[in-house]
């Protein structure tokens, strides 16, 4: 695939998409990367504390990057002078910025309002998520509160995820960099959904959460409605079928097609940017569920010698 183009040359529309998935996957190996979810989430399994303490490391960890979404977005659409049409004479009705920046605010849309399960935002039903996990653990309010406190190892993940994902407002590299990190994480969230949603209720590792679940009518009491337990996890993504993440890295990656269109500059370096950003996000990743394996087998021991 040739991918070089004079810098001076404006690209036409792309009829062949420039980024797919597959493209991703022929670099980073998709197969290996989920094999790290997977470890980590079975390892947590074996226990309804670990599996309390992975769902809300992750619940907490994709909070994070529904915010930063909408902040990567604006820098995009700050950017006047970035995103541009070439052809276009007129200055002021030259900027294509906003066209870029709605692809990548596609994702974060239902994060904030979910039509679909009464207007709850998907940080408050995975907290619904959390409360069922956390009830059929039997954990008290205290020790839920004790495993609620960010560890240094997670603070540094979080701040890793921070400084790309956001880019940096009328910075072009940067902001290839950060949709580029931005469509690694929407392309292995559906994976990661996937593969919880697998081992709990398609291979039913802890039979006894499932049953729960149906004992509860599958809802909680969450502030003073009731909300279903597990939509957080099958909204995104299930193992049976494919939801909303599909959407959103198909919009990430139309984002970085366009970006490329717009930005005027060589389509060989904007290239390698974001195979960069898709880089740094896949070493976040991988780097916060190994350490999420590490702390969930630490629960384990722990109740291991309290016994």
């Amino acid at each position: 695939m040739s991918i070089s183009v004079a810098s001076n040359v404006s690209l036409p529309s792309l009829e062949i998409p420039l980024f797919t998935k597959q493209e991703f996957d022929n670099r980073f190996n998709f197969y290996l990367l989920d094999k790290t979810v997977e470890d980590c989430c079975r390892s947590s399994i074996e226990n309804p504390k670990a599996f309390y303490l992975f769902v809300q490391r992750y619940a907490h960890f994709n909070g994070v990057a529904s915010s930063l979404v909408t902040r990567l977005a604006s820098s995009i659409g700050l950017s006047r002078d970035i995103f541009r049409e070439s052809n276009c004479e007129i200055h002021d009705e030259a900027d294509r910025g906003l066209e870029v920046a709605a692809k990548v605010l596609e994702a974060s849309i239902e994060e904030f309002s979910d039509d679909h399960h009464q207007g709850f935002s998907h940080r408050t039903l995975a907290q619904a998520t959390m409360k069922a996990v956390g009830n059929y653990a039997g954990l008290s309010l205290q020790e839920r509160n004790e495993l609620s406190k960010i560890p240094d190892w997670f603070s540094q993940v979080l701040a890793e995820h921070g400084e790309v994902y956001q880019g940096k407002i009328g910075n072009l590299e940067a902001l290839i960099k950060a949709m580029g990190f931005h469509a690694a994480s929407e392309i292995l969230a559906d994976h990661e959904y996937t593969i919880i949603d697998k081992l709990v209720r398609g291979e039913k590792l802890d039979p006894n959460f499932g049953q729960y679940l149906k004992d509860i009518n599958g809802k909680v009491d969450l502030d003073g409605k009731k909300a279903s337990a597990w939509y957080w996890i099958g909204v995104h993504s299930s193992y049976n079928k494919k939801s909303v993440e599909e959407g959103h890295y198909l919009a990430a990656l139309e984002a970085l097609d366009l970006a490329v269109k717009y930005c005027g500059h060589s389509e060989a370096e904007a290239y390698k940017w974001a195979f960069s950003g898709f880089e740094n996000f896949v070493k976040v990743q991988q780097t916060f569920f190994k350490e999420l394996q590490k702390e969930c087998l630490g629960t384990l021991d722990s109740l291991t010698v309290r016994s």
